[in-house]
């Protein structure tokens, strides 16, 4: 039993050389472009549809109210606006990934 855990696990000692045979992957490949990230766009985009507007209104005039002194806070306006943008982007998402 215990030779089966030492296979998998094998001891390291801090007194040991570094192993100088690894091989690194080519600077080509590591330095892939990353596609651009399309999430930020369509959210803006949907954000501003006639479904989600006037959740954003209500969000952005809950923000104003607490920026001159009310005590609340606008969670619900928030959950709100962000369950239409989402209801709206998704689709879009898996759309533009295909």
């Amino acid at each position: 039993m215990l030779s089966f855990i030492t296979d998998l696990f094998p001891a390291v000692y801090a007194e040991e050389k570094p192993e100088e045979n690894v091989e690194e992957a080519p600077a080509a490949e590591a330095e892939e472009e990353e596609p651009e990230d399309i999430k930020p766009e369509i959210e803006e985009a949907c954000g501003e549809t006639s479904a989600c507007a006037p959740l954003k209104h209500h969000l952005e005039e809950c923000t104003r109210r607490i920026q001159d002194g009310a005590h609340e806070d606008c969670i619900e306006e928030l959950y709100h606006f962000l369950h239409c943008v989402n209801d709206c982007a998704v689709p879009k998402y898996f759309s533009k990934l295909a």
